[in-house]
């Protein structure tokens, strides 16, 4: 069965995917942010050299949207079309997210007055700087500094950033129509993937891993173009965890374990049994928004709280808060994309 196969053939595993990912993202960072010997560490650190859950989580989203964003601007090309979609999947849930951090817990958590905190210039730059999500500031006047993780509202959103660069730099490939001429876009895109495994091979270093993740993204842009082409077995998924697995501990791990991850996505999404989902929900986005933010709140509260006492509290509160993101601010915004297309349908010729 190849990817083209797949995605036609049955329904995938995404949404669960996309879920299961940013739980591993409050998983790995309740070790960043909750107190906790030094040595102790979750359980992919333990045995992945280099990668902790969260960071693996990352490699997951990655490669489901450079392949799922990409296979959508190849079945409708149109650039408007992708500007929009991507704004409103993006930008509402973030927009609210941002407004909830700087006046809310911002407010709540700051060791200034609530006049000097909403007078000072820091917290409107923030709140203003940030609409921009390609680059980010982090931090709030007053709010966090005492914490175990000092400072920092929300880092989770750091690779938001990396992936909506992405999602503009791909947007300006569909405009000159590089995207749907798959032979110059595959020349393109391996001239990169090749520019960046020079780097790693020279040892320069990437250390807020945006040339891994953009490698990820890129690597799953090329599979939607040749999904008829790339077949989807167990026995290539198993061969890629072997090749992982003897990798370990050498400077070749990394490297094949984007390569797994990429696959693996493809494998969970289409060769495992469909899990019940409904297809008309989705809390992923909102669970990954607000958790980092809830757990320095929780940090800030409780702070001698230990990561696994911090991973059902803090699971709990972001899951509140992702219920009322999708009902209240995401699903409305996702729904004028279907009233953008029944209004150009209604639209006389």
């Amino acid at each position: 069965m190849t990817l083209e196969q797949a995605a036609v053939s049955r329904r995938d595993n995404y949404l669960p995917l996309r879920h299961l990912a940013a739980l591993m993202v409050i998983y790995g960072h309740c070790y960043a942010l909750a107190s906790h010997p030094e040595a102790e560490m979750d359980v992919v650190a333990r045995w992945m050299p280099g990668f902790y859950a969260g960071s693996l989580a990352i490699y997951v989203f990655f490669a489901m949207s450079g392949y799922l964003v990409t296979l959508s601007l190849l079945k409708h090309p149109g650039i408007w079309r992708y500007a929009r979609n991507r704004l409103l999947r993006v930008y509402p849930g973030y927009l609210a997210c941002l407004f909830v951090c700087t006046f809310v817990i911002g407010v709540l958590f700051t060791t200034l007055t609530s006049r000097d905190y909403l007078q000072a210039p820091q917290t409107w730059q923030y709140f203003s700087y940030n609409l921009k999500v390609v680059s980010l500031v982090w931090t709030l006047p007053g709010v966090f500094t005492g914490n175990h993780y000092p400072d920092v509202v929300n880092g989770a959103l750091w690779s938001l950033g990396l992936e909506v660069r992405w999602y503009l730099y791909l947007g300006l490939l569909a405009a000159l129509t590089v995207v749907r001429r798959r032979t110059v876009f595959t020349i393109a895109v391996l001239a990169w993937l090749g520019y960046g495994g020079w780097q790693w091979w020279t040892g320069q270093p990437d250390p807020l891993e945006h040339r891994a993740l953009s490698q990820v993204f890129l690597l799953a842009t090329l599979c939607a173009q040749w999904r008829e082409r790339i077949p989807v077995s167990h026995a290539i998924m198993i061969g890629l965890i072997a090749l992982a697995l003897l990798s370990h501990g050498s400077g070749w791990f990394g490297p094949s374990v984007a390569v797994t991850t990429v696959y693996a996505t493809f494998w969970i999404a289409y060769r495992l049994p469909p899990l019940p989902w409904r297809n008309d929900i989705d809390l992923s986005y909102g669970l990954f928004l607000y958790g980092f933010p809830v757990q320095q709140s929780l940090a800030h509260l409780f702070p001698s709280m230990t990561p696994l006492q911090m991973l059902p509290c803090a699971a709990s509160v972001t899951l509140v808060l992702a219920i009322v993101s999708w009902y209240l601010v995401e699903r409305p915004a996702l729904a004028l994309k279907q009233h953008s297309r029944l209004e150009l349908h209604r639209v006389p010729a």
